[in-house]
């Protein structure tokens, strides 16, 4: 009899020393998971401050006042339209040609971004001028762009 209570009573202590260790298991997890629950709500809380877009689209809007004459100045502003700014990693930069292999970017000039867009001006030298922009768009958030703006303006005809 003595026998059977011994056993008993170290099964009974071996399943409480179980019980106890998967407690504690299941302490440290929650804890885990309240901690990512927390850094989640901080994601979830910077990105309701932003709107997150599927898309990006560049306009190249021109200036209403352009005349389109020989030797006068084209002016306008290029927009990128679904986006969060960033501008730290994201730019304009105006060209003369590009060469991808390896990229080179002839005659460079990064314009800065202005009440939400990149301003630019050209002069309008010959028959017709060519344009360039190589656009780089980068979001924490929304999807990134990257592509070759080419636009054309042909002096007014008389």
């Amino acid at each position: 009899m003595t026998k059977t209570i011994i056993i008993v009573f170290l099964s009974f202590l071996t399943f409480s020393c179980a019980d106890i260790n998967q407690d504690e298991n299941a302490i440290a997890e929650l804890e885990n998971l309240r901690a990512e629950n927390d850094s989640l709500r901080k994601i979830v809380a910077d990105i309701d401050n932003k709107y997150v877009f599927d898309s990006v689209t560049v306009r190249d809007i021109p200036n209403y006042k352009n005349t389109y004459e020989f030797n006068s100045k084209i002016k306008g502003e290029i927009v990128v339209v679904g986006y969060n700014s960033n501008s730290k990693k994201s730019r304009v930069i105006m060209v003369d040609s590009v060469d991808y292999n390896p990229k080179k970017l002839f005659n460079p000039d990064t314009l800065k971004l202005t009440n939400g867009g990149y301003k630019y001006e050209i002069e309008l030298n010959d028959k017709e001028v060519t344009w360039k922009a190589d656009i780089t768009i980068q979001n924490q958030y929304g999807r990134k762009f990257q592509g070759l703006l080419m636009n054309k303006a042909a002096t007014k005809k008389n």
